[in-house]
């Protein structure tokens, strides 16, 4: 039943964008719409940034793909509705999407979110110029094409806000906060005292 449920929009992705990614692992073919990555460069500022929530390789593991796919589709999304309904930047954002979107059913539904679940302290919230941006799409589709991702990979343990660069920054200042007061009372206190001590003295 689930491989029919499954047929159904692998069918029609496949119509429409000559996709070949529903044999239920990785290792299919890319097609030649990933040469429309060099339209979309071409045709998007170099200085535009574009927001991105991700994992990085080193991190990752071998789960890299796995875990980057759907928020790279939902940063895909989000790009394709700053366009007109009939520009064809959104009609090649779309070819990406349904890519993504096919590699994606190509998992378990329930595997996928656990993964990103357990995952989920180490996901970054960046933004990348769209050249960078467009590059790092077409290193997942290959990287998928390769088939060498899935689900065996274990997380490193999540970082402690304080063990952050900006945490520890942040510790900082916290901590200067809480002794400012304090040293605002003890310096007229001790000069009060240094010149009670001197007028006893003289």
């Amino acid at each position: 039943m689930r491989k029919k449920i499954l047929k159904a929009p692998c069918l029609l992705l496949s119509l429409f964008t000559s996709l070949n990614l529903c044999s239920g692992k990785f290792g299919t073919p890319i097609t030649d719409d990933v040469s429309k990555l060099s339209l979309l460069k071409q045709n998007i500022p170099s200085d535009y940034e574009i927001p991105v929530s991700y994992i990085p390789k080193e991190v990752a593991g071998t789960c890299w793909v796995v875990l980057n796919i759907y928020p790279l589709e939902q940063s895909l999304r989000k790009l394709a509705n700053m366009f007109g309904a009939i520009s064809s930047n959104k009609e090649n954002i779309i070819v990406f999407i349904a890519m993504l979107k096919s590699l994606r059913f190509t998992f378990d539904h329930e595997e996928l979110e656990t993964a990103m679940q357990v995952f989920q302290c180490h996901y970054q919230e960046g933004s990348l110029m769209s050249g960078l941006y467009f590059d790092y799409i077409k290193d997942v589709l290959h990287s998928a094409a390769q088939g060498t991702s899935g689900f065996s990979c274990k997380p490193p343990p999540c970082l402690n806000p304080q063990q952050t660069p900006g945490g520890q920054e942040d510790s900082r200042k916290y901590s200067w906060s809480k002794r400012t007061p304090l040293l605002l009372v003890l310096i007229p206190f001790v000069a009060c005292l240094i010149l009670i001590v001197w007028l006893v003295s003289t």
